[in-house]
């Protein structure tokens, strides 16, 4: 039997942070570039191909410490790496149909009750997945709740 305790809280916001915050951002940042600039398409096609590959970026070298830096075996973070690319590769889709929402037609993006069903399973694979690889694992006192800055430098694959 393991002993320690989970750090829920901290679970709970990097699940949240990074996986509600970062998706609302991304769908702002295209409104943003059309108040900013208007009748400017090309502005909005470039924002469809950089801000996912850039968030794509940010997710990975973030999410990849914050695995290094758990207090997980390394069976359980060797998981939580396979969990977590899988996840992140579905999420540049969603991103960039979201980004590419602010292009169609009003009403073309989600016509009917199968888009919202698909686009909802989509994200919900996504949350299930990041709510799997950014699990903290278990601290073994209260007081051993610091997350190691230098985990990643000793950390093997």
């Amino acid at each position: 039997m393991v002993d320690g305790r989970v750090n829920y809280g901290s679970w709970f916001f990097r699940v949240l942070g990074w996986d509600g915050i970062m998706p609302v951002c991304i769908v702002l940042i295209p409104t943003l570039i059309k108040l900013l600039i208007p009748n400017n398409r090309g502005a909005v096609a470039v924002t469809v191909v950089l801000l996912p590959i850039a968030a794509f970026f940010v997710r990975l070298a973030i999410g990849i410490r914050h695995i290094a830096a758990n207090h997980c075996v390394i069976a359980v973070r060797r998981l939580q790496y396979f969990v977590f690319c899988l996840g992140i590769f579905l999420l540049i889709g969603v991103d960039t149909l979201l980004i590419l929402s602010h292009e169609m037609p009003k009403g073309a993006m989600f016509a009917n009750t199968t888009d919202y069903l698909a686009f909802a399973s989509l994200f919900s694979i996504y949350l299930a997945s990041m709510t799997i690889a950014m699990y903290p694992g278990r601290v073994h006192s209260l007081d051993d709740t610091a997350w190691p800055d230098d985990a990643f430098e000793h950390q093997t694959f």
